[in-house]
């Protein structure tokens, strides 16, 4: 029988959670609290509060920081006024914001920023679609970035669905549902399923009342 002592909650976070040197400072604080706490040392508890705070101010400013450079990518693409390079650039800046957007929710949990990174994502493709090169994407679907891949995958998923269907359900082998990418996968990967279920049903309708 084991005598090693448990592992707390915090503890098992910290060793499989994020990976934001920020976030596992918080983290490593907060269980540090927790253990000045059980002991009563006001002193203590009062220092890492201090610490806190400004771990807290820290890592506001970097994920802020990390939304304006999403932000400014994508500005920057469409004030160019040549088409092609507008186009090459807005693609650029496709493969930043998935690359921002997914390191936003793995490495810190950072929701707000995840959400951000989709919204700059649609962004980008409406202006792919104002230049009638929103099927430029496809170049993402070879990418060895297994994210970049996913989220190229299900944008274009309505324009060529059959062929989008098995290379979703491919990263869905390896991009499980709550991964960044992983989650649009599964329920882009749903809806095309339910469509072509749909198809068929309304195909063999006539037949079955006849």
């Amino acid at each position: 029988m084991s005598d090693a002592k448990p592992k707390s909650t915090m503890r098992q976070i910290l060793e499989s959670g994020p990976t934001d040197a920020l976030i596992t400072q918080k983290l490593d604080l907060l269980e540090q609290l927790q253990a000045a706490h059980a002991q009563n040392d006001q002193t203590k508890m009062l220092e890492i509060g201090q610490e806190l705070a400004a771990n807290a101010l820290e890592i506001e400013h970097s994920q802020k920081a990390r939304r304006a450079k999403m932000r400014k990518a994508v500005a920057q693409a469409k004030k160019v006024a040549d088409p092609e390079e507008r186009t090459r650039k807005l693609l650029s800046a496709f493969e930043f914001c998935v690359k921002e957007t997914c390191a936003a929710k793995s490495e810190s949990g950072d929701r707000e920023t995840y959400n951000f990174g989709v919204k700059r994502l649609r962004e980008i493709s409406a202006e792919l679609r104002t230049l009638n090169r929103f099927s430029a994407l496809e170049q993402f679907l070879d990418s060895p970035n297994i994210e970049l891949r996913g989220f190229a995958a299900v944008w274009l998923r309505n324009l060529w669905p059959e062929r989008i269907l098995p290379i979703l359900q491919e990263i869905e082998k390896t991009m499980s549902f709550g991964t960044p990418a992983g989650t649009q996968v599964y329920i882009a990967m749903r809806e095309l399923e339910q469509a072509k279920e749909k198809a068929a049903a309304g195909h063999t309708e006539p037949d079955a009342k006849s």
